[in-house]
């Protein structure tokens, strides 16, 4: 239970630190740029474990694909049309909406004794496709709907996801036993991961100081948002799929690959925006921890029936 609980629990202190040194909001500014490169290493050990010969595309990596991207442009569309004196909710629900697959579902799958094969299919097709979509999505959402606009938004996702593809792709054709690094760093890649948040957390606290007229209730209706996607992600993504993939599909859908939107919606939305998908952060990780918890249990329950009785 307590390991179950652990990463949820460690968000926390990263996200404290940030409010209690908002000064830290320089690290993401020229000439640190500290979020991008973290954001670029960690797709690259991502990358650097992906074995294409487990990669087995099924109906429902399809499904899965296009309640991804409907969950980010029909909850834009929605919101901007009941709400639109307040444009940062549709935009914020973009940010998460839109979010591809985590790169550590295919480990929470494993531990749920879930396919690790279809989880690691469905991050590489949700994160490629996506990545590829945002082109045109990102214009469209921040309403710059321009040439420029559009190469800028390629320009970035090519930096940050693109490139560190095919630098871990080539890296291990030529080093095939790299392809073990990233287990054994994770420790290092949980690390870049907790910065960032700190980092992130800085932001959002340095933006409030800048803005002190800037509501609370505005920030709580944009975890609300971010809580509503979060449970209809997990659930949709059950209900879409056949029966003996129907967990797999709902940790696909819903756990999120939080930092590339994270940076993506304070490059091109600002850091209010960025806090939906923070709130996203503590939702899906705490769901991933009752998860384990609970079949953990169940688990202790059929080895020990009864103990399980007398309790």
């Amino acid at each position: 239970m307590l390991k179950a609980l652990l990463r949820p629990s460690m968000i926390f202190i990263p996200f404290l630190l940030g409010i209690c040194f908002p000064q830290a909001h320089v690290l993401n500014e020229k000439p640190f740029h500290v979020v991008k490169w973290f954001l670029c290493i960690m797709v690259f050990m991502a990358c650097l474990q992906l074995d294409f010969k487990q990669l087995k595309p099924r109906r429902e990596h399809a499904v899965i694909l296009i309640l991804n991207l409907a969950m980010g442009i029909i909850p834009y569309f929605l919101l901007k049309f009941f709400f639109p004196e307040h444009p940062v909710y549709a935009v914020t629900a973009f940010f998460v909406g839109i979010t591809p697959t985590a790169t550590a579902a295919p480990v929470v799958v494993s531990f749920l004794n879930g396919r690790t094969g279809f989880a690691l299919t469905g991050f590489t097709i949700t994160n490629l496709v996506i990545a590829f979509a945002l082109i045109f999505l990102l214009p469209m959402v921040s309403g710059a709907v321009t040439y420029d606009f559009v190469i800028d938004v390629a320009l970035t996702i090519v930096k940050v996801i693109g490139l560190p593809f095919l630098i871990a792709m080539v890296i291990r054709k030529l080093f095939p036993k790299t392809k073990d690094l990233p287990k054994k760093c994770k420790l290092f890649t949980f690390s870049l991961w907790s910065f960032c948040l700190f980092i992130l957390a800085a932001i959002a606290r340095n933006h409030f100081i800048e803005n002190p007229g800037e509501s609370i209730r505005k920030v709580l209706l944009i975890g609300l948002v971010s809580l509503v996607i979060c449970i209809c992600n997990f659930t949709l993504g059950r209900i879409f799929a056949r029966k003996k993939f129907s967990r797999e599909s709902s940790q696909i859908l819903g756990q999120k690959n939080t930092t590339l939107t994270l940076y993506l919606a304070l490059h091109y939305a600002g850091p209010l925006v960025a806090m939906g998908t923070i709130f996203y952060i503590l939702w899906h990780n705490t769901w991933n921890a009752w998860q384990m918890y609970a079949y953990d249990k169940r688990k202790l329950n059929r080895k020990n029936p009864a103990g399980s009785n007398k309790a």
